[in-house]
């Protein structure tokens, strides 16, 4: 404290260029708290930020330096576009955690829209600057004009090019085949880093009936898994590689994108594109398949209420088939959520709603339907019987041997393990792990799993993110009862699974991230319509189809649960 109130104007440049970098941050916090801003001129400060050794995120950490100092930390933003992070930052702050970031009054709008600008079309750009300005929406104190996304895509373009041009790309591609030869249903094949999914044209022309089409969806296509019918398009946390977790944005405001993921959705669009364009050629319309579904199936089979709706027809253009989708999809949703909540579909109550429907608000039949992680030691327990990261998997006599295991449960499976194995540092986990009955502890030391059904119920949370529970037996439950008791685990009753919320939020609208396709939005406020290449529209309309697909089998199965029936499988 001595050290730091004998810096002055004469002698803090000097003073700060003896402080080791990792107590830079320290510095500033003693700055603040000494309140060396009331002592230190505005020229010693200036010269003082010129320097190589500043962290610009240490500065702009603390309001009283960031309110002191305006007009010069507004002259140091501007005069370099490598200070690009720092705005980004303060765009996704309120969405993300990390530091808070102040910017100086003195810096408006039209200067951070000027400098964003200047980012762009400088010499030495980073494509994840680039791409986050793109998806910038406009703020009060940030306010990114529509030019300035547009010419940030622009040059994220031109950058990937170049890359494209200069270097070797590793790449992952899928191909779907419909086999006319091929007696097996479906069959999966991998080359390197390619993945195959070819089906029997056989089976697909023996179950064309409209029953089996739905069904090819369940159980051959795999939309869902089965018995869970959990959403397998969806991004889960266990798709996300070490580079993803590492280099790809962690903003809350971002959908996460990983390259598991959407090779996924390549491989979702091409099945859908090719069943598609085979039903069609087989005199089978998947719209009309859809339609009976809603409106004849579901009264036939479980005795539930008309429901009306309007499919796209056959002589429309994929534009106009697009909007016509899009209506029918929300106008099954708000007679669901009628029929769940009094019983009945009143249409005339329903005509009285002119908004969206929020798809977390689409509420279950079911009483118990999803569970899903929270809290510290849902993070701790996954992350030591799952997670490729935890060192428990890694002991120096087997690893010596060659046998190399990606998580601790895969080596407990195939290893016989002592404590004796692991480090003292080690064994707070694994005592943590036995407390909740993971593990087994003997007195002679071996180490083995114990309780099955725990570790697979956590298993199956971990790699998914979501149980429906209504497909456990009622073994489960109390465990369930006690790891709601823990604070491990809660559950809600929705037709949608959060996961499943969060993919619909990212492909149709923007209110949840900022990276969204918003097909919905996009057509609803007439942008897409404009747009002349039926090519986009197709595309758009086969994703909306498998909107559609996931509605009718999430509704179904609800109903099938409450009212089982055997259902047509491969």
């Amino acid at each position: 404290m001595r050290f730091i109130n004998n810096i002055d104007d004469d002698n803090i440049i000097k003073h700060y260029a003896a402080v080791d970098t990792l107590y830079h941050a320290s510095f500033w916090q003693l700055f603040c708290i000494c309140k060396l801003h009331k002592k230190i001129s505005n020229n010693a400060f200036a010269q003082l930020i010129q320097s190589d050794h500043i962290s610009s995120f240490d500065l702009f950490e603390h309001k009283e330096v960031v309110t002191s100092y305006g007009p010069e930390l507004r002259d140091y933003i501007l005069t370099n576009v490598n200070h690009i992070q720092l705005i980004i930052h303060v765009y996704e702050q309120d969405f993300t955690p990390g530091k808070k970031l102040f910017l100086p009054d003195e810096l408006t709008g039209e200067d951070i829209c000027g400098y964003i600008s200047q980012y762009v079309a400088s010499q030495n750009v980073n494509p994840n600057h680039l791409e986050a300005i793109r998806l910038m929406r406009a703020t009060v104190q940030i306010p990114i004009t529509d030019e300035i996304r547009l010419a940030a895509k622009r040059r994220y373009q031109e950058e990937a090019e170049k890359m494209t041009s200069k270097g070797t790309l590793i790449t992952s591609g899928v191909g779907v085949i419909l086999s006319p030869d091929q007696e097996e249903v479906k069959k999966y094949e991998q080359n390197g880093n390619d993945y195959t999914c070819s089906y029997s044209i056989q089976w697909l022309k023996d179950t064309l009936d409209y029953p089996s089409v739905l069904n090819n969806f369940i159980y051959v296509f795999e939309v869902v898994d089965v018995p869970q019918m959990r959403s397998l398009q969806v991004h889960t946390r266990t798709q996300s590689g070490i580079f993803d977790r590492v280099f790809r944005s962690q903003s809350s405001r971002m959908y996460p994108d990983s390259f598991g993921f959407k090779s996924v959705q390549n491989m979702c669009n091409l099945q859908m594109n090719a069943y598609y364009e085979f039903l069609n050629a087989n005199g089978v319309h998947l719209e009309d398949v859809l339609q009976w579904v809603f409106t004849q199936y579901l009264q036939e089979a479980f005795g539930f209420p008309e429901m009306r709706t309007r499919f796209p027809s056959k002589g429309t253009t994929y534009s106009e088939k697009c909007s016509t989708i899009i209506t029918a999809f929300e106008s099954i949703l708000k007679q669901y959520c009628l029929y769940v909540k009094h019983g009945t579909i009143d249409f005339e109550l329903m005509a009285m709603s002119s908004g969206s429907v929020k798809f977390d608000m689409v509420p279950s039949l079911l009483k118990e339907k999803y569970l899903y992680g929270k809290g510290a030691d849902y993070e701790s327990l996954t992350h030591l019987m799952f997670s490729d990261q935890c060192m428990l998997k890694f002991i120096p006599r087997i690893h010596k041997a060659g046998q190399h295991y990606k998580s601790f449960l895969e080596l407990l499976r195939n290893e016989t393990v002592y404590l004796s194995d692991y480090h003292d540092r080690d064994m707070p986990s694994l005592r943590f792990l036995e407390k909740h009955s993971m593990i087994h502890i003997s007195a002679e030391g071996l180490i083995e799993l114990h309780d099955i059904r725990r570790v697979a119920l956590l298993r199956d949370l971990y790699q998914h993110d979501v149980i429906n529970i209504s497909h456990y037996g009622a073994n489960i439950t109390p465990i369930i009862t006690e790891w709601e008791k823990d604070g491990i685990v809660y559950g809600n009753n929705t037709l949608f699974s959060q996961p499943e919320v969060d993919y619909l939020n990212y492909l149709l609208n923007r209110a949840e991230y900022d990276n969204g396709l918003e097909i919905r939005n996009r057509y609803s406020h007439g942008v897409l319509q404009i747009d002349p290449d039926e090519a986009v529209h197709k595309h758009n309309y086969i994703i909306l189809l498998r909107v559609l697909v996931l509605l009718a089998i999430k509704i179904n199965d609800e109903l099938c649960t409450l009212n089982p029936i055997e259902p047509i499988q491969p």
